[in-house]
């Protein structure tokens, strides 16, 4: 038996001693539970490893279960991408999950909805050979997500995702701003394109006829990595990736990977929106 099959094998049963209901392919029954604070309302789906599935402000759908979201990787040998919705190469196992609410433990259960000051949600989770690290916590309307991804064993990994938005097809306009502050900007047409940056602080899109708007800033950034950020522009959203890029091919044991992204919604003028996001953007720091 290989390492990889011996550690997939280990986190099905542990994922079936603590009562988990799965799938034919290894994913858990569907199931959500809705996290309220601040305005924001995020919605995480048990059948792609807790991942987020939806969020919105002040009733107002911001991003849409329409796609991916979580982390992935895309790991040849294993098949190809793993990670939440994504199978190809694997199910993402999850080995622990865990939810308090304002400091008490709440359950994962179909359903429920736990308004609060602050939510947080932690989790370990097997993708192939790397072990998921992953935090989300939602505290007075912003959403802190992190990631620590550490190989178990020598790994090719050709694509790294730590985070990924689905961001609702209404949004017409986005922005962004670089490093040494210089500021880009554009309409979104459903064209399908997809631009990497390297350079971007933050970016956020904005979405008209709801007057309401989409803020992403980097907050935590590895040093072992290149963080890339682009919109993918398509008629059924407007996704929104960071991607990782490392020199080491393969990964060696033991390599360790980290990131934090904090995210925001807001209410603004049309006309005025991007003032808004400006402003929202050089209040957001570090947790």
């Amino acid at each position: 038996m290989t390492a990889r099959t011996h550690i997939r094998l280990l986190a099905l049963a542990l994922a079936v001693t603590a009562g988990a209901v799965a799938l034919a392919d290894g994913r858990p029954e569907p199931a959500t539970v809705s996290l309220v604070s601040g305005g924001l309302s995020a919605d995480l789906q048990a059948e792609h490893a807790w991942n987020l599935q939806r969020l919105s402000w002040e009733g107002v759908e911001v991003c849409t279960p329409t796609g991916a979201y979580g982390t992935l990787l895309c790991v040849p040998a294993a098949g190809g991408w793993i990670g939440g919705a994504h199978t190809e190469g694997g199910v993402e196992e999850t080995e622990n999950a865990t939810l308090s609410v304002d400091g008490e433990v709440a359950e994962l259960t179909d359903g429920a909805v736990y308004p609060g000051e602050r939510a947080e949600l932690t989790k370990v989770s097997m993708l192939d050979v790397v072990q998921l690290d992953a935090q989300l916590v939602l505290e007075d309307g912003r959403l802190t997500q992190r990631c620590g991804l550490t190989a178990t064993e020598d790994v090719v990994v050709s694509v790294i995702y730590p985070f990924m938005f689905c961001v609702s097809a209404e949004a017409t306009q986005w922005l962004a701003v670089t490093g040494d502050g210089e500021e880009l900007s554009g309409e979104f047409t459903g064209a399908s394109g997809l631009e990497w940056h390297d350079d971007w602080q933050w970016t956020a899109a904005f979405i008209p006829e709801q007057r309401t708007g989409f803020l992403l800033r980097h907050t935590g950034v590895p040093e072992n990595a290149r963080v890339l950020t682009g919109w993918w522009d398509t008629k059924r959203y407007r996704k929104l990736y960071v991607k990782l890029e490392i020199d080491q091919d393969p990964w060696p044991e033991g390599l360790r990977l980290a990131a934090e992204v904090v995210v925001v919604c807001f209410q603004a003028p049309p006309a005025t929106w991007q003032d808004v996001a400006r402003e929202l953007a050089a209040g957001l720091v570090v947790e």
